[in-house]
């Protein structure tokens, strides 16, 4: 019989023990175990949504543009939604053409392309954080609560730790 309190990532780093044993393993468990359930909830959270015709890559780029205050250079909303240059110019054409962004030059930088969300990119965002919701919620539905609260905010002290506090708060 299996031991239920072993995961996969368990089987991993007893080989880790055994072929390297100087090595961290609290650090590699950490990186293995957010490594395995950022993907498994990133590929199960896209294969729900893709029925539904979201693309799970609109979400970080409308909410990025929602929060603003107005708009955003392209530079900045690559930097918030965490992608290249090239994904971020690919995904904006991709909003553009549906209606849902509006890209113009600077007044005072006509070399600054900036970039600001459409009321059809409002009904859009609106609709994604419903469908990821309904995802998020049969996910983790069956997780004890106190454990995502605790998980929630040790992630954040994490979070702080490695990438430091949110440089525009």
């Amino acid at each position: 019989m299996a031991d239920e309190r072993r995961d996969r990532v368990d089987a991993i780093l007893d080989h880790v023990r055994v072929r390297a044993p100087d090595v961290d393993l609290t650090t590699k468990a950490v990186h293995i175990r957010l490594r395995r359930l950022a993907h498994h909830l990133d590929t199960e959270a896209r294969r729900r949504l893709a029925p539904q015709g979201i693309e799970f890559w609109e979400l970080p780029v409308l909410s990025s543009l929602l929060r603003s205050d107005g708009p955003l250079s392209v530079g900045a909303l690559q930097d918030l939604a965490q992608v290249t240059s090239g994904a971020i110019t690919h995904r904006i054409a991709k909003l553009e053409e549906a209606g849902m962004v509006r890209r113009a030059f600077d007044a005072r930088d006509r070399r600054q392309v900036n970039v600001e969300i459409t009321d059809a990119g409002r009904q859009r965002l609106d609709q994604l954080m419903a469908a990821v919701g309904e995802v998020e919620a049969d996910l983790f539905g069956g997780v004890d609560r106190d454990l995502l609260e605790r998980l929630a905010e040790d992630l954040r002290l994490l979070t702080l730790a490695t990438e430091g506090p949110d440089p525009t708060a």
